[in-house]
């Protein structure tokens, strides 16, 4: 099913899959503001084309450079394995997308693991990073 199909909210209520749901939702959507709201200012990120980034301005900063000149026309969430730890929740899941970046089709599947922390009852994005098999 793809995210957008999907009816929760990014990051609210008690299952931290809603976070991540949301997360892919905003990357598609090209929702800067929502990335704003689930990441944690001192989130770590390994993800894109552009790898690691530190903190949620450099996070930010590395999504507004891809969807300046990228279009993620579909993207699929699916296959979730969730560690609770109270406050903290791992996610892993498998991921699919794609568009147009630089005015080319890209396709691109991976797995993805999220570390996320609830506070006041909404979960944020403290670590992602994405693995693609065979790149």
């Amino acid at each position: 099913m793809s995210v957008a199909e999907r009816p929760d909210a990014a990051g609210a209520g008690g299952d931290p899959r809603h976070a991540v749901r949301g997360w892919w939702r905003a990357m598609r959507r090209g929702e800067l503001k929502t990335l704003e709201r689930l990441a944690l200012e001192d989130c770590l990120s390994c993800a894109g084309p552009d790898g690691r980034t530190t903190g949620r301005n450099a996070l930010l900063e590395d999504a507004a450079a891809f969807l300046t000149e990228a279009a993620v026309d579909h993207c699929a969430v699916e296959d979730f394995e969730l560690r609770g730890l109270g406050a903290t929740a791992v996610c892993s899941n498998r991921s699919a997308e794609n568009g147009r970046r630089r005015g080319e089709q890209f396709a691109l599947a991976g797995v993805a693991t999220d570390v996320l922390v609830q506070r006041d009852n909404r979960w944020f994005l403290q670590a992602h990073h994405v693995s693609m098999p065979g790149a």
